[in-house]
């Protein structure tokens, strides 16, 4: 069995935030029914076998960088360029005078 230390499990990621992203990636994914990929795992505790998988170097962790998406703008089919902006119908309703109903004749 490899040693379950914080020297050795750091020595597989490059910082303890990595790491424990990783390692509770890998816990949600053997709490929800993944196999373990070691023979020494902990039925009761998904946590302690994903950070034994880490320290048996069962998977690598692989950083993916924001930058790789671009953010594209999503524009709607309804939008007009000379309509008002909601803030700005929000506060001209608020300066404007409630309508009043229309009265039924009877």
């Amino acid at each position: 069995m490899t040693e379950l230390s914080v020297d050795n499990l750091l020595t597989k990621a490059k910082n303890k935030f990595l790491l424990v992203n990783a390692a509770s990636a890998r816990a949600k994914q053997v709490s929800d029914g993944s196999l373990p990929y070691i023979d020494n795992f902990d039925p009761t505790n998904p946590v302690i076998t994903s950070l034994r998988e880490i320290a048996a170097d069962k998977f690598r962790i692989k950083v993916t960088s924001a930058d790789s998406k671009k953010p594209q703008e999503i524009l709607l089919a309804d939008d007009d360029e000379n309509a008002p902006s909601q803030l700005d119908r929000l506060a001209k309703g608020a300066k404007e005078k409630p309508r009043e109903k229309p009265k039924k004749k009877k």
